[in-house]
Order: C-alpha cells, then sequence, then structure tokens
C-alpha cells in the first residue's frame, strides 16, 4: 500500500501507555515476545465496533437531511479495510507497530489489512484510556473523518466518481437507490459474510455455517455449507478472511446459476403508484446491473 500524501494527524497522548503499546502490538510480535504483554485483538474487536458507531454518529449529525440509504453508503465507503488503513497512515501507525520478524519480512507495515487491524485496536485503546467516552473519541477522530467526508461528497462535473456524481442527485431518488443496491450488492463495501447471510435467509436456507476442511495446512482452509450443500471454499492467513474469500467465492457461484436473481431491493418501488413507467422501465432494464429480474415488474416478486 503507498504511503505516499500522508496527511499527517497527531496521535493521542495517553493516560495509560500500557493501552498504546497493546494497541499497536501485532500477534506475530507477541508470539516472539510473550514477556511484552497482550496483542491487539482483543482491542480490534472493542474498536471494530466503536469506529462503526462513531462514524455513523458523526455521518448523522453532519447531514440531517440525508437518507438511509445516503448514509449506508458514506458509512461503507467510511469503514471499509481501505479507507481504515488510510487512516491508520494519516496517524503514523505503520512507523510504530510492532511486528515480528516474519511479518516484517512480508511488508507488514504496508499491509492493508495490518494497518486496519491497528486502527481499530488504536480506536479502542482511545475509548478505554478516555473513560469509556464516546465523545472523546469522535473528537479524536473528527480530523481523519471530516476531509475523507469532504472528498466522498464533493461534486465536479469532471468527477470519473460514481459516488460523488450520483450522491446528490435528490430530484431522482430511484437512480439513487439503484446506485446503492449496485454499490452494496456488487462490490466489497458491504462484508460478503453479511451479504450471503441476508441471500441465505431470505430464502429460507438458514444461517451459513464456516466449517474448517484442512486443519493441518499452514493456512485456515474453510468451507461454507447452507442447507447441507458447500457453497464456496476459502483459504487465508486467518480464519476471518478465510471466511470472507468462502463468502465471495459462494456468492459468485449463486450469481452464476441465476440463484440470486430475485433479490431485488426494489420490490417496493417497482409497485409504487407514485412510480411512473419510464422509471420501472429502467429498473428492469438495469437488471443485469443490481441482479433485478426483468419480469418481476410484471408478475411481482416472492
Amino acid at each position: 500500500m503507498s504511503t505516499k500524501r500522508r496527511i499527517m494527524v497527531r496521535q493521542r497522548n495517553f493516560y495509560n501507555d500500557s493501552l498504546r503499546l497493546e494497541a499497536l502490538t501485532h500477534k506475530s510480535y507477541h508470539y516472539e515476545n510473550p514477556s511484552t504483554g497482550p496483542h491487539n485483538e482483543r482491542l480490534e474487536f472493542l474498536g471494530d465496533s466503536i469506529v462503526s458507531f462513531v462514524v455513523a454518529n458523526y455521518l448523522y449529525g453532519r447531514f440531517p437531511h440525508f437518507k438511509e440509504g445516503q448514509l449506508t453508503l458514506l458509512r461503507a465507503n467510511l469503514v471499509c479495510k481501505k479507507k481504515l488503513a488510510q487512516f491508520a497512515l494519516q496517524l503514523g501507525l505503520d512507523t510504530d507497530i510492532r511486528l515480528g520478524v516474519g511479518a516484517l519480512r512480508d511488508g507488514g507495515r504496508a499491509s492493508e489489512k495490518v494497518l486496519e487491524d491497528a486502527f481499530e485496536a488504536y480506536i479502542g485503546a482511545v475509548f478505554l484510556d478516555s473513560g469509556s467516552s464516546m465523545s472523546e473519541v469522535q473528537k479524536f477522530m473528527e480530523p481523519l473523518l471530516a476531509p475523507a467526508v469532504d472528498e466522498l461528497t464533493r461534486s465536479s462535473p469532471h468527477s470519473t466518481s460514481v459516488l460523488k456524481q450520483k450522491l446528490f442527485q435528490q430530484d431522482n431518488n430511484i437512480q439513487l437507490q439503484m446506485l446503492i443496491a449496485d454499490q452494496i450488492l456488487n462490490s466489497d463495501l458491504q462484508d460478503p459474510i453479511n451479504k450471503l447471510q441476508t441471500w441465505s435467509q431470505r430464502r429460507g436456507m438458514g444461517i451459513p455455517v464456516y466449517k474448517p476442511y484442512d486443519e493441518h495446512n499452514a493456512v485456515f482452509s474453510v468451507g461454507v455449507i447452507i442447507n447441507g450443500k458447500c457453497y464456496g471454499r476459502g483459504q487465508a492467513r486467518n480464519k476471518k478472511d478465510a471466511k470472507k474469500e468462502a463468502a465471495i467465492n459462494a456468492l459468485k457461484q449463486v450469481t452464476a446459476t441465476g440463484q440470486n436473481n430475485d433479490f431485488n431491493p426494489f420490490k417496493n418501488e417497482l409497485h409504487s403508484p407514485n412510480i411512473n413507467s419510464k422509471h420501472k422501465h429502467n429498473l428492469s432494464m438495469g437488471s443485469k446491473r443490481i441482479l433485478i429480474n426483468p419480469t418481476s415488474a410484471s408478475n411481482g416478486l416472492r
């Protein structure tokens, strides 16, 4: 990951410096130096939820006239792996992360995954160090969030970003909803694990189960089982990424085999008397992009 154009934001002066050290200690370092204290996975778990809440709260306050879909789209762009890794770089965490010899050799300081985890752990540490104060965490994160939101929402006639071009088209709500569905259904902004679970539960097939299928390998290998059938497999260096890879492969399979065609986020809009025939036609014509069955508008949806 490139570190060019890094905008430095001041790190927090911790009252409890052990929290800062824990947040910046990768498990590879801990395993090689067990006497140095815990690694950052517990703080990462805490920080993940806090980051999501703070971003949602910030957007809710900054954009009082935005609808839920617009806020969701913005939040997805702000909490994705790439953006959180950029926040870590802006704080200069990449130079402070304690990594094991192997992780350093593999370029761990430039790894988006390592940087994302470190940032989430750091925010978890800020939360605990501030006496569990969400307002303190938001105050700390705002210098990171404000310019990031400005960049996402800055409207420009020459912009090549679909998000920038479409986000504020209030006069055509259907097109905005098509954009949101396209971003959520067909990109990596939404966690594929949650997306696959939504697909499965909407069909009455229960919650996907992830089972290891090669426990003797150096990497984690899992398969995702839905209704007794394996829909996809994934391999990675940790369970979380292996599950994500399995979910992505499962989604590719159900899409390729046409099993995803009845997943229509615009069911209500298609049958609404307030939408003219042209907009209904545009929705169905966009089916290839957002996986809507073109016959749904006339035949009804399950």
